[in-house]
């Protein structure tokens, strides 16, 4: 899988300033204009008018002040039903996402720009609530909000839809699910309806293989896993260490997949479920084991015997989101097949894996470290920071040339076959950008590891022991403190997932046998039933990764570290139903807005690299941290007492770690002056030596870039390619402009130099004459982001008929099949062997 990363749409992104009524934009400019002179006046260096300076910078403020007042007293009068600015629909307010159920249904072609649908940021919650209780007017079309994914929410964003084509796809989208029907049933929790609903839009591939029939959903593998945690009452904020039964949903979010159907995993996607389909031959797991009956219950009751009903495909009740508002098993499936609805598949593991790295809270952790030990873990990117324009082979691989095939842009593709484009003005260019942010981020401890990112699965055989057997308390085939993964061997590893907190390095011991190795088939790690690691890396099973670390110094080191650290374990609050409509919406969403995760986390880095971290402290804003995580759907925060409250800020009140600079880019004043901290050591660890390139591959021929290298520079199309050039720099800014990460810029690039021309080839060839043989270019990102597939083409077309000789690394043309060598390195050959046939 892969292919459906190129297929993108293309759709507007704005912010609700583009529904400002006339005397709105009035005020909202004059905030403007005075924020401008405010800063101007800020950036003035100290005069003899200071005083009159400063006096005017108050003025301004209070001024700013009294206008927001304004807007917020004139939004809040503004009744009617919005319009759109249809001005606002500019090229630079244009996002490209990747092809989704949503776009799919809405029958959106691939690689166009639609306004069926919308992003909206907020920035003035009233204007929000408006869009939302009365929708808005665009074209003569009324357009209503749609959803928010998390990430959305994260950042106040929210996709909005044509009304009509929402009445004309809503079934196709909710599997016939209505607001009506679900408000009938009690209601639902508000953000997480949103989030279901807005799995339509998650970037996915349609399954062609899926048979709605050959499904069915079954109860949840739970079991009580005896371990000792770390209690936290939300009450009194007490630390007790005790020995608990805690209850663990095992397959909670995972389901199970015949093999024959796919031999990897990957989430899917259908209305109201998600999760993670892992392949396990549960039809041979039955056949093979004695006394297992066939024949099990879906979560509605209904008997399904999965020979006879040919069964494929074994969802849990924790995938089926909405399942108590649905009439069985059969009343969706129906409905599925009635109005069209589609399986998505996304996220699908690969045979190829790239490198990995460390990020800061994954090391800070590790704050007894020692230099050596720090020294070895960075050894990896050092030595590819030093060999930097000297190796051929780090070249290629920080330039993405070595990545898997399906994540290579053209340019890292046509690297890999062609190297000597590494001698190249833009590529050593390229070089020295990414040395600058290698050095950067491996300053924020952005540090290459051995290790693998794959899915965490469940023990798929303790779940066929309970769904075919009836054994409440299955064995499965791992013991605790076991795990189960072919990418690695025997012995132990260390499972690390995102936002890493509090000290959450799971020393795991990977052992393989041979039932493991038949029943567990995927490139996933397989962790026990009888190991609470879930509740130390707080994890589901519905696609979340662990990145697994055989590094022998890093898992020794943070074994060493875990000795005596148990999971955290705190009760949370148990969302509330509503009734779905407008006022509960909006509700929904600004309790979500106002949900701060990233400064708990923050926080805790501060604690980590201060001088004596208190451990207690960083346990509580933990808690804390998944309470505001869950408060958009609980609206439950719990109440900080007060000796808590001033020993956490005795953490907080200081500036951020000095390795901010690099992480965050944070400016000098606003980060701690350097410490000892174990990221702060990297400071003086990771070098910064100037790039001194040497010729790594042999000599560039643009020709091979060509279709016809006699074509000749025409200077009407370098001309516009010049000018758009800039305005491309202009609508997505430099850094964007760099890597090429405007798809829908590329693509109005290229269609405006192809614009009467008749033949793509001969553009392209102009354009490479000019920017590789008369300007010699150090920027030829826009060549390769707009005409990357023909430039490749056309490539791998002329090496077809070429060879890199064996000898001497020279390319040169084929005389046939058998040929190694060019005619120079042939002809020295033959005289070697000529000479030491007649001596």
């Amino acid at each position: 899988m892969g292919s459906f990363l190129q297929n993108q749409v293309h759709i507007y992104s704005l912010d609700t300033s583009a529904f400002y009524s006339h005397p709105e934009k009035e005020i909202n400019q004059q905030i403007i204009d005075f924020k401008i002179e405010k800063r101007e006046l800020k950036q003035m260096q100290s005069q003899e008018n200071d005083e009159q300076r400063v006096k005017r910078i108050k003025e301004i403020t209070k001024s700013i002040g009294l206008l927001k007042k304004k807007m917020k007293d004139e939004i809040e009068k503004n009744i009617s039903i919005r319009e759109l600015d249809s001005e606002r629909l500019i090229d630079g307010n244009v996002i490209s996402v990747f092809e989704s159920t949503l776009t799919r249904t809405l029958n959106i072609p691939t690689d166009t720009l639609t306004e069926d649908i919308l992003v909206v940021r907020t920035y003035y919650f009233d204007i929000l609530k408006s869009l939302i209780s009365n929708g808005f007017i665009h074209n003569g079309e009324k357009y209503i909000y749609f959803s928010s994914s998390a990430g959305q929410i994260r950042t106040k964003k929210g996709v909005f839809i044509k009304e009509s084509q929402w009445i004309k796809h809503r079934n196709s989208l909710t599997c016939g699910l209505t607001v009506d029907d679900v408000n009938a049933k009690g209601g639902a929790n508000i953000n997480k309806y949103l989030a279901y609903i807005a799995l339509t839009n998650s970037a996915s591939e349609q399954m062609v293989n899926f048979d709605i029939n050959k499904c069915i959903v079954v109860p949840d593998l739970e079991t009580k896993v005896d371990g000792v945690v770390d209690f936290i009452d939300d009450k009194t904020y007490e630390i007790t260490r005790k020995n608990m039964s805690i209850p663990i949903e095992h397959t909670d979010g995972a389901g199970m997949i015949l093999p024959s159907l796919s031999k990897n995993s990957f989430m899917i996607r259908l209305p109201f479920i998600k999760g993670l389909l892992i392949p396990f031959a549960f039809d041979d797991w039955v056949k093979e084991h004695k006394g297992s009956n066939s024949k099990i219950q879906d979560i509605y009751g209904k008997t399904w015997d999965i020979f006879d009903d040919d069964i494929q495909i074994i969802f849990t009740k924790s995938q089926f989101k909405m399942a108590n508002y649905y009439n069985g098993w059969d009343d969706y499936r129906d409905k599925f097949i009635k109005y069209n609805c589609q399986a998505a598949m996304l996220n699908e593991e690969n045979e190829e894996f790239g490198e990995v790295k460390l990020n800061y809270q994954m090391l800070q952790t590790l704050n007894k470290m020692t230099d050596a030990e720090l020294k070895e873990i960075s050894s990896k990117t050092i030595e590819d920071i030093l060999e930097l324009g000297t190796n051929r082979d780090v070249m290629l691989r920080v330039l993405g040339a070595k990545k898997p095939e399906y994540k290579k842009n053209n340019f890292q593709k046509a690297l890999s076959i062609y190297p000597e484009l590494l001698n190249d003005n833009h590529s050593k260019q390229v070089i020295k950008d990414v040395k600058k942010s290698m050095i950067k981020d491996a300053k924020a401890a952005k540090l290459k590891i051995s290790g693998k990112y794959t899915f965490l699965c469940p023990d798929m055989y303790a779940f066929c022991e309970k769904l075919f057997k009836g054994i409440d308390n299955p064995t499965g085939l791992l013991g605790n403190g076991e795990v189960y993964c072919r990418l690695f061997d025997d012995g132990k590893l260390d499972l690390l997932r995102s936002p890493h907190l509090y000290r959450e390095h799971a020393i795991r011991n990977n052992i393989k046998n041979d039932e493991r190795n038949k029943w567990f088939i995927t490139q996933g790690i397989y962790t026990s039933i009888f190991d609470n690691i879930s509740k130390l890396l707080q994890f589901d099973n519905d696609g979340d990764q662990a990145l697994v670390v055989d590094c022998p110094t890093f898992v020794s080191v943070a074994g060493r570290h875990m000795d005596g650290v148990v999971p955290l374990y705190y009760e949370m609050a148990v969302a509330e139903k509503q009734d779905i409509d407008s006022n509960n919406i909006y509700n929904g969403l600004i309790s979500a807005f106002n949900a701060n995760i990233g400064r708990i986390s923050n926080d805790i880095t501060k604690i980590w690299n201060s001088e004596d971290p208190n451990i207690n402290v960083v346990k509580w804003l933990c808690a804390e941290n998944n309470y505001i995580i869950d408060y958009a759907k609980t609206l439950y925060m719990p109440k900080r007492p007060e000796f808590a409250d001033e020993e956490i800020n005795k953490y907080i009140k200081s500036k951020s770690p000095h390795f901010f600079k690099y992480a965050k880019d944070k400016d000098d004043h606003k980060v701690e002056e350097l410490n000892n901290s174990i990221v702060n050591r990297l400071e003086n660890l990771i070098p910064n030596k100037r790039i001194q390139f040497k010729k790594v591959a042999g000599d560039l021929d643009y020709k091979l870039l060509m279709s016809n290298p006699r074509t000749k520079v025409d200077q009407e199309i370098i001309d516009k390619y010049i000018e758009l050039d800039k305005s491309k720099r202009w609508n997505i800014g430099e850094s964007n402009y760099k890597k090429g990460q405007d798809p829908f810029i590329n693509k109005k690039i290229r269609d405006s130099l192809l614009e009467g021309y008749n033949d793509q080839n001969y553009v392209v060839d102009v354009l490479i004459k000019y920017l590789y043989l008369k300007k010699k270019s150090g920027f030829k990102h826009t060549l390769w982001d707009s005409f990357g597939d023909i430039v490749l083409h056309n490539l791998r077309k002329n090496l077809s008929h070429m060879i890199s000789c064996e000898s001497c690394g020279i390319r040169t043309h084929k005389k046939s099949n058998s040929t190694k060598y060019c005619n120079a390195c042939a002809k020295s050959i033959k005289n070697k062997q000529n000479k030491k046939y007649y001596s």
